[in-house]
């Protein structure tokens, strides 16, 4: 009977001790899976919601040129006076006194004459561009909130489970 006892004793520290490995195991995966989502998958999500603004406000500065060129047309004006932002939204007056060409930054630092039929036809161009860019970036970010959801939901089955 005493060895059957310390043969009992034997056994339970065994699954005492595979009991604790399985919990070591089961916290190293929480944690992978936790610096998972919070130093990637919601790093890399906020990234690419942070670029793809930036893209919807180039987006809007070519729907505001498309707009002038427009009115600049539609209004026949072949001069005019203007505020121009000179930064930190310090203005001053500007007078253009020839409309037939402006100024299109096209990127890089790099700007470009051109009529205003071809500012209006650069700004469609580029807005085209621009939402086929936005568009990538909305299915990346789609993307990655399904794997956040995934690795959410891993966790939460682990610490329930």
């Amino acid at each position: 009977a005493l060895m059957a006892a310390h043969g009992g004793h034997r056994a339970a520290a065994a699954g005492q001790s595979a009991s604790r490995d399985e919990q070591e195991r089961r916290a190293k995966k929480t944690l992978h899976y936790e610096t998972l989502l919070n130093e990637r998958l919601k790093v890399d999500l906020q990234r690419v919601l942070d670029e793809r603004d930036r893209l919807y406000e180039r987006i809007a500065n070519c729907l505001e040129l498309r707009n002038n060129m427009k009115m600049l047309q539609e209004q026949e004006l072949t001069s005019l006076k203007t505020m121009v932002n000179l930064g930190c939204d310090f203005y001053a007056k500007a007078i253009i006194p020839d409309t037939s060409w402006v100024y299109v930054d096209v990127g890089l630092g790099f700007r470009v004459q051109m009529t205003l039929q071809e500012a209006v036809k650069f700004s469609v161009q580029r807005e085209e561009w621009l939402n086929k860019q936005a568009g990538h970036l909305t299915e990346r970010a789609v993307d990655l909130k399904a794997r956040i959801k995934l690795v959410v939901g891993a966790l939460d089955e682990m610490l329930g489970g």
